[in-house]
């Protein structure tokens, strides 16, 4: 082949989706290198650069999905629910890693580049930690620094770094540990860095007193730092604290009030993800007539901007808020609790129109496919889930350590899970 042939099959591979790219990339040498190609990747980016990435909003606790668009131009569209090729990968690696019989395994961490951390326990009750890309089915042990059984330690999340298009630099995984207290102003924090393939010792200081075991359950990665939602203990206000562990040397904390702390909002508070910004939303009751729907972004000066403000009616049903979709500010999720009607609503804040959706079907406006839980036992506090999103190329999990031990590996063919 010629550099016009190699033009032309280039024109023709970024319309595909990347679950084809992956399986041309084993038909030959050729093909491999211009399908791993910066030229190639950059015309993909370009080429879909106003399409939306597959995304799913994760139970904390389990595979289970709340929300999750899984059909795009980007990824093609998968049989099944990112969920369901989560628990089953989950499940693999456990098998493939322990060859004793594991105890438990499970996504201890979710990430909006397309991670997750997975925490597997032997039945000798020995922990290993995996960052891993479910989709592509690469993984990385971390090798946990203990040396005896040990379930004591905190997962806190995984912080990543990433460059202009999305692709991973860096993550970081966070352990919390030595927590004396029931109430602590300060983290004593085990670190693993990609970038080093070590883990550090590293000690977080905060303004105020938090309930590290149940506030800190349920993190949001983005842009190199980790969110929660607390509660101090000098106003007994709740706050978001974040920290971040790459603007310096060491983990840096800030805590941020809440933009209604005068208000009286009908749901305990909340943050989700969108288009690159921490989000929060809520309604707050305006009188007998009429409630009204908030929804905040924090900008990067550390202050809330007011991005959304109409008036809410619910009608005669309950509908709790959920989510902001990842790639649209404009659409707010809720769930129906009406007992005989439970189901997922959505709103375009652009008209202030609710749109009751249901069980599986495909969506009008973006041709993705909406897939919404089943059961009347889904709906739980909007804190515990997660926002999982996948990536627009197909990036490796990087590397910068020489030693074998820590270098990525593939729990089978490096294609993909569907």
């Amino acid at each position: 082949m010629n550099s016009l042939a190699d033009d032309l099959w280039a024109l023709i591979f970024v319309r595909l989706p990347l679950k084809s790219i992956a399986t041309f990339k084993l038909v030959c040498k050729r093909w491999k290198s211009l399908l791993e190609s910066p030229f190639l990747r950059n015309l993909f980016l370009s080429h879909h650069q106003n399409s939306h990435s597959m995304w799913s909003l994760m139970l904390k606790d389990n595979q289970q999905e709340a929300v999750a668009h899984y059909g795009c131009e980007i990824w093609g569209h998968p049989p099944q629910q990112l969920g369901s090729y989560i628990a089953t990968f989950v499940t693999e690696l456990a098998f493939f890693s322990h060859k004793e019989i594991y105890r438990h395994a499970r996504a201890v961490a979710y990430t909006d580049v397309g991670l997750i951390l997975i925490r597997v326990v032997s039945v000798l009750r020995n922990v290993s930690l995996y960052v891993a890309n479910p989709v592509s089915r690469e993984c990385v042990e971390t090798d946990p620094p203990w040396v005896e059984p040990e379930e004591d330690y905190w997962n806190l999340g995984l912080a990543t770094r990433t460059d202009e298009n999305g692709g991973v630099l860096g993550y970081k995984v966070v352990l919390l540990y030595d927590a004396e207290s029931r109430w602590t102003n300060s983290f004593n924090l085990l670190i693993y860095s990609s970038e080093t393939g070590l883990w550090k010792q590293e000690t977080v200081q905060f303004p105020y007193s938090f309930h590290y075991r149940h506030e800190f359950s349920y993190s949001i990665s983005m842009n190199g730092h980790l969110h929660w939602v607390a509660r101090d203990d000098v106003n007994d206000d709740e706050v978001v604290v974040s920290i971040d562990f790459y603007g310096s040397d060491h983990p840096v904390c800030r805590v941020t009030s809440f933009p209604d702390l005068g208000t009286s909002p009908l749901f305990q508070r909340f943050c989700t993800v969108s288009q690159g910004s921490l989000m929060y939303m809520n309604i707050a009751s305006q009188g007998d007539e009429y409630h009204k729907l908030s929804v905040w972004r924090l900008k990067s000066s550390w202050e809330w901007n007011l991005v959304s403000e109409i008036s809410y009616i619910s009608y005669e049903h309950t509908y709790i808020p959920l989510a902001i979709n990842p790639f649209d500010a404009e659409t707010v999720y809720f769930w129906s609790n009406d007992l005989d009607d439970q189901c997922l609503v959505s709103m375009n804040l652009g008209i202030g129109e609710f749109f009751i959706h249901g069980k599986s079907e495909r969506g009008s406006t973006d041709g993705c496919l909406l897939k919404t839980p089943e059961g009347k036992t889904f709906i739980q506090l909007a804190q515990e889930f997660s926002s999982f999103v996948l990536p627009k190329w197909l990036y490796r999990i990087p590397n910068t350590v020489t030693n074998n031990s820590r270098q990525p590996w593939f729990i089978s063919n490096p294609t993909f899970i569907w």
